[in-house]
């Protein structure tokens, strides 16, 4: 048997020789039967053991396939990007508590108004004294004497409608106070300065906002740190979601896999469609956490308008920024990306 230079026999199998015509129609069909999948790896090629660069039409195709998982309605893929944007909503909603925290704690701290309580036998010679003596600080503005009547009046319009409750009392409790704002706004300053007025003769009190801003910002700095960490624990839990879906998806399809490994397809031209698979799910449960942000902001600003109307207070809640809204895409895309790239270096050995 005399072997040809492509490995098939010259000889049929009642040993006569086959015709040129014959081989070549037995050739053609050979490659006729080539699977379609051989025509996709040709993308890719193996040069010197390093991969080729895949071309934009690969890359596009990928994306499209995994876009054609989505579109078929996969289970485990939309069951982990409502997962995504359910978590990247909560991430959404501390951003946003903490960055209108942070707004009321800057205006808060930028009045610096102090007030001095005083006593309710004070007289008005004492008083002037008391105020001449915080004249004389530096930095101190704005000074002015509040009557009992413009306490009572400040009071009702913060009450609203119901200001009306206070019509029933036979004196007006509020004393005499004495208001002034301090340029300096450093904390300790102004806790100083309160401390050393509150000792004179006639003060009972002595108010200033920092001393609640200083409480707040305790309060604020406490939630950043446990929100902080309970916000990477949740998105690392998510990471491994997404891992385990891309998982599900390599296992459905190993067999193919193993196709397109066996005719030499490189490692990329296989890992893409799984990493795009991942990114998308990343990217569309980013998306749906900015919706469902966007929707809680509305509920809490016409739930903050109206209890500022019966305070008779104006409350504005702010939402996020560019930078913020940025910073949920980038998160959604890395977690997918980063769950993507977990699957495949645990499932798929290649």
């Amino acid at each position: 048997m005399n072997p040809t230079p492509d490995g098939f026999s010259t000889r049929s199998l009642g040993g006569k020789k086959a015709s040129g015509r014959k081989g070549r129609l037995a050739k053609k069909s050979v490659k006729n039967k080539r699977p379609s999948s051989v025509k996709r790896i040709k993308a890719t090629t193996i040069e010197g053991g390093k991969d080729v660069t895949i071309s934009k039409s690969f890359q596009l195709r990928s994306l499209q396939r995994a876009w054609n998982r989505f579109h078929a309605g996969s289970l485990s893929h939309w069951t982990t990007t409502i997962i995504i944007a359910l978590s990247l909503t909560i991430f959404g909603a501390f951003t946003l508590l903490l960055s209108n925290a942070n707004t009321a704690l800057e205006q808060w701290t930028g009045d610096n108004l102090i007030t001095v309580f005083l006593e309710e036998n004070t007289t008005i010679h004492q008083m002037e004294e008391i105020q001449n003596r915080i004249a004389q600080n530096p930095g101190v503005d704005q000074l002015s004497v509040v009557s009992p009547a413009q306490a009572m009046g400040r009071m009702k319009n913060m009450l609203g409608s119901e200001a009306g409750l206070l019509d029933n009392l036979s004196e007006n409790p509020l004393p005499y106070s004495i208001e002034f704002r301090l340029h300096d706004k450093k904390y300790e300053k102004t806790a100083n300065l309160a401390f050393k007025i509150g000792t004179w003769l006639g003060v009972e009190a002595v108010s200033y906002d920092q001393q609640w801003a200083e409480k707040l910002a305790a309060v604020i700095r406490t939630f950043r740190f446990v929100g902080s960490v309970l916000t990477l624990l949740l998105l690392t839990a998510v990471a491994l979601i997404i891992s385990n879906t891309i998982k599900l998806t390599i296992i459905a399809r190993r067999d193919e896999v193993e196709v397109m490994r066996f005719m030499g397809a490189t490692d990329s031209f296989i890992k893409t469609p799984f990493i795009y698979e991942g990114v998308l799910q990343g990217l569309l449960g980013a998306i749906g956490a900015l919706l469902l942000t966007s929707l809680l902001y509305w509920g809490a600003d016409g739930a903050t308008t109206e209890l500022g109307s019966a305070f008779g207070i104006f409350i504005e809640l702010h939402y996020l920024q560019v930078n913020q809204l940025l910073l949920i895409m980038a998160l959604g895309i890395f977690l997918g990306l980063t769950g993507a790239l977990i699957s495949l270096s645990r499932f798929l050995e290649i």
